[in-house]
């Protein structure tokens, strides 16, 4: 009796695993599977794609996230625009939130068009075209290397006209050192997201990496 209940749990485990699997090729824009039993031509295929370009790629929570993100972006171009003119303290600061935030809706847009080019390229499962799409990655990654060091020295001259102001700004009209107190305390929260998200990062990725330890 002691055997064949420990056979009916192995089997049980057996099932489980099959339907968490399942549920990760179910939760993909394209079934993952099929690429990697497939032909000839898609094993090769999936051979010169990175496995976790594939991974991500394919996922629906990369785009959910990336609409998530998206909002970010929209609020920064919105908000500089509608208080232009007013932040006499520093007229930068609504230029800065436009920028900041076009460069991201820029990016989250290429990223898009990266993500429908992996899918397009494995939907028609020729080698030609994922070619040409590692090709548009190659020089899509190019640009926004280039546009992320851009960032990076806008985001230091953000810091020094945000937080430069920060002693002396006043949300009264009538004063020289005014600024518009939405204008203003959205970019200065905009700052401090920006420092604290690759923080929160860090410690998620070392806990992952401690949990995966113990399980090992």
């Amino acid at each position: 009796m002691e055997i064949i209940q420990v056979q009916a749990y192995v089997s049980d485990e057996k099932i489980n695993i099959n339907q968490i699997q399942q549920n990760i090729y179910s939760s993909s824009f394209i079934n993952m599977a099929d690429v990697e039993r497939g032909t000839n031509e898609n094993k090769e295929l999936a051979d010169l794609l990175p496995k976790a370009l594939i991974v991500i790629l394919s996922s629906v929570h990369c785009l959910i996230m990336l609409c998530i993100i998206l909002v970010i972006p929209i609020l920064e171009v919105a908000i500089g625009a509608s208080y232009r003119g007013q932040c006499p303290i520093n007229p930068n600061i609504p230029i800065y939130l436009i920028v900041t935030g076009a460069c991201g809706m820029t990016t989250i847009f290429l990223v898009l068009v990266i993500i429908a080019g992996f899918i397009w390229c494995v939907q028609r499962n020729s080698i030609a075209a994922t070619c040409t799409v590692m090709c548009l990655i190659f020089l899509i990654a190019s640009f926004m290397i280039l546009m992320s060091l851009f960032l990076f020295a806008w985001f230091i001259v953000g810091n020094v006209w945000i937080f430069g102001a920060k002693k002396n700004v006043q949300y009264d009209s009538s004063m020289d050192n005014y600024c518009h107190r939405t204008l203003y305390e959205f970019a200065f929260a905009i700052l401090i997201i920006t420092y604290v998200l690759p923080v929160v990062g860090c410690i998620v990725q070392c806990i992952r990496g401690c949990c995966q330890i113990k399980n090992n």
